[in-house]
Order: structure tokens, then sequence, then C-alpha cells
């Protein structure tokens, strides 16, 4: 055997040993982002959003103790991290329940923005991701939200006049957003959509969706000023 070729063997060789040890800090790092992720935010979850991760066998006691005194359903306590491999199937066949999964996660991640009131279209935009871009349609995300809501993991998906699909993944206790701006309205018995922007310091599409929200229950009455901005009433209050 050459000299060269000897090099080159150990030169595979030290390769395969750092791409491993690589690799194997990678699992290490992530299998800590979940534990340290759980630890600090399962109380918070629990509490705020009515949800629990129950991602490790260490933690299923004390699942148990925040699900008795939160009164969270068993529907409400999440058992893994989905990602977008997970959704796929052979062939490329789409586990819809999975699909729901994953954007209900991903809806919970983002939820301080969000609201937890999300248009079907940017659920869409969540999940259309990895390899999940060229391989799931508009369609797939509608059929697995159904499967969620049947299963009473999400609250409601409802079409507004203007054929857009809201899905409202938790409780309005847990969302808070229509509780905030009724307790808006209550200064003068109507808003425009900047009074919310503005005290709420929300985006337009946060404000918008809450107002519509309210509207669609009957709590908040639309009017469209020719002269001034969009007005809703709050007859109730």
């Amino acid at each position: 055997m050459g000299i060269r070729k000897i090099e080159d063997e150990i030169d595979l060789k030290e390769a395969m040993k750092k791409k491993a040890a690589e690799l194997q800090i990678k699992d290490m790092q992530a299998k800590a982002s979940v534990e340290k992720f759980t630890k600090d935010r399962l109380r918070e979850l629990a509490k705020k959003h009515g949800v629990l991760l129950a991602l490790t066998p260490e933690l299923r006691e004390e699942v148990k103790e925040l699900q008795k005194k939160y009164n969270i359903p068993s529907s409400k306590i999440i058992t893994e991290q989905i990602t977008e491999h997970d959704v796929l199937r052979k062939f490329s066949k789409i586990d819809h329940e999975k699909l729901g999964m994953l954007a209900y996660q991903r809806v919970l991640m983002s939820k301080e923005e969000t609201g937890g009131i999300v248009p079907l279209s940017e659920v869409f935009e969540l999940v259309s991701t990895g390899i999940l871009k060229s391989n799931i349609q508009i369609k797939d995300v509608k059929k697995a939200l159904k499967l969620l809501k049947k299963s009473k993991v999400i609250e409601d998906l409802t079409e507004l006049d203007s054929g857009v699909i809201m899905v409202r993944f938790f409780p309005i206790q847990y969302t808070g957003d229509e509780t905030k701006v009724v307790e808006l309205a209550k200064e003068k018995g109507l808003l425009t959509l900047e009074d919310v922007c503005v005290k709420l310091k929300w985006s337009q599409d946060r404000s918008l969706r809450a107002l519509e929200s309210l509207e669609k229950s009957g709590i908040a009455k639309f009017r469209d000023n020719i002269v001034s901005e969009k007005q809703w009433f709050f007859p109730s209050i």
C-alpha cells in the first residue's frame, strides 16, 4: 500500500470521526433544546394557553398535576414534536392528522403575534415549508384542521362573508384578543380598526381578526361609514 493511499484513508477516517462527533453534538443540542423548552414553559403554557407538552417521560407526573389544576382536556396534551418529515408517509402520502398537529404547534409558537386566530391561508404558509412545500395544498391543511376540530384540539373554523376561512386554535379565555377588544370598547361603545391598532399596539391583521371574530359572534356590529373610518359598535356594552 502506497503512502498516498494510507494518508487518504487516515484523512477519510478523521473526516468520518469529525462528522460523527458533529452529528452527536447536534443530537444532544436538539434534545437539550426540547427539554429546556419543556421545563421552562410547561407551566406557562398550561396557565396562559391551556396546552400541555408531555414530550419526555420525566414530565408525566407534572403534566398530570397541571392537567388537573388547570382542567386541561387530554386532547390539548402534546406528546410529540411533529416535524415536516413526520407528515409525509411513503410515496409522498400525507398524514393529515400529523399535518394538523404540525400546524397547531407552529401556531402555538407564534401565538403572541397572531392571538391564536389565523386565516387558513396563513396556516398553510406556516406549514408549507421544507419538504412539504411542494407536497401539500391548502385543501390538505383544511382537511387536517377539520380533523383537529373533530377531535376537539382546536376550537373552530369559521367562513366569513368575504369567503375567508378563519381558524380559532384556542378558546377565548386563552387567546384573550376578543376580551381585550371588548375591554377597550367599554370606553365609548364603538371602535375603529385604528383604535385597536394604536391602543393595543397590534398589527392591522391581528386587530381585524379580533373585530371580525366579535362581529361573527354577534357581540360587535359593523358599520361602513363613508365619511369616517369603518366602525364596530358594541350594543351590549
